[in-house]
């Protein structure tokens, strides 16, 4: 099945809807479980690790990590486990997750876009199968401790941090610079000289010792060593990159109207990333969201009309062929949606659920 997350928002859709992969039909518009009483918004990134489902809520009412119990009951329906992480200094309006290290204990990455930082979440295992994070001054990256020392301050558990560190509704944070890694922020100016930010940090991944973030007003994609958390050479898109997918021993980023494809370093030493644009035949006036692939060669790529519960867009289906860039080919409508606009996509096995 492809699972499909959307904007929300006021009017918008509260759950993730799940499409099968077989003729695109949908198979739920609810699959995620939760008690009676807990609210679902404006959900953002998901990921299948540890044999569960994770889901980042990025509603600025309640910003949280939420778990789910894999795999799902029929229907399918995700039955909930745990909340991960709520609210914080760095926890808000959070968006993208990803994960260092296979089983517990273990580091989780989530970048959020009111506090413009990506915050380091160590996980741990709890009673009946739960999950628990916590983060604090031991999950700040080693880096900023050196560069920056007291009476230099961050916000709660920040392994990359913002250029800009007043922020609306926030503590006052230590700048960072950009050549130091800083995350470039816009947005509206407020009083105290604090930031409302427009604009922020947008998703992560990981791959061979390196955490990869999108820094979209800068546009483009940093690369911090996760050793310490030293900024590597960041590469520049056309454009200001949002989601991030790897397959193949690739990085692809969409970013505006375009998606990107870049080699991945071979190793966190002399790491570099050289972009090149990959052909969709989508209208050029068509934001990119996230992008998902299955195991039987296909790329999923999801399109955004407009934006919040007021937009709307659809899921384009193509074959891959592998290359140095890849190609796609064959691009069809896999799913339209007028009910809300759709943000991240992502594929799991209808017969074999991820362990």
């Amino acid at each position: 099945m492809l699972l499909v997350t959307f904007h929300g928002g006021k009017g918008g859709v509260k759950n993730i809807y799940g499409f099968s992969t077989k003729d695109g039909s949908i198979e739920t518009t609810a699959a995620l479980s939760v008690p009676h009483g807990m609210k679902l918004d404006e959900l953002r990134a998901m990921a299948v690790w540890g044999g569960n489902l994770f889901v980042v809520g990025g509603s600025k009412d309640t910003s949280n990590v939420l778990v789910f119990k894999g795999p799902p009951r029929k229907g399918p329906q995700f039955d909930y486990l745990d909340t991960v992480i709520g609210s914080g200094q760095s926890i808000a309006h959070p968006f993208g997750i990803a994960f260092e290290s296979p089983r517990l204990p273990a580091n989780c990455y989530v970048s959020n876009q009111d506090s413009n930082v990506v915050a380091q979440v160590r996980l741990a295992g709890g009673s009946h199968g739960a999950v628990n994070g916590t983060l604090g001054s031991g999950c700040q990256s080693r880096f900023l401790n050196t560069q920056y020392p007291p009476p230099d301050v961050f916000l709660d558990g920040t392994f990359v941090a913002s250029q800009n560190g007043a922020l609306a509704g926030l503590p006052v944070a230590t700048d960072v610079t950009k050549a130091n890694g800083g995350l470039a922020v816009k947005g509206v100016q407020g009083a105290g000289s604090s930031l409302a930010p427009s604009n922020s940090v947008r998703d992560v991944a990981i791959s061979g010792g390196i955490l990869f973030v999108c820094d979209e007003v800068d546009s483009q994609i940093n690369m911090y060593n996760l050793n310490g958390g030293a900024l590597l050479a960041p590469g520049t898109v056309a454009g200001n990159p949002t989601h991030l997918a790897i397959s193949n021993g690739g990085l692809w980023v969409s970013a505006g109207e375009g998606l990107y494809w870049s080699a991945l370093p071979a190793s966190v030493s002399g790491a570099a990333l050289k972009f090149h644009a990959v052909t969709t035949g989508a209208p050029k006036t068509t934001k990119m969201g996230g992008i998902s692939f299955d195991d039987s060669g296909n790329v999923y790529v999801v399109f955004q009309d407009g934006t919040g519960g007021t937009g709307s867009g659809s899921i384009a289906k193509y074959a891959l062929t592998a290359g140095s860039p890849p190609s796609l080919a064959g691009g069809s409508t896999f799913a339209t949606i007028s009910e809300d606009t759709p943000e991240f996509c992502m594929w799991v096995s209808d017969s074999t659920w991820p362990g």
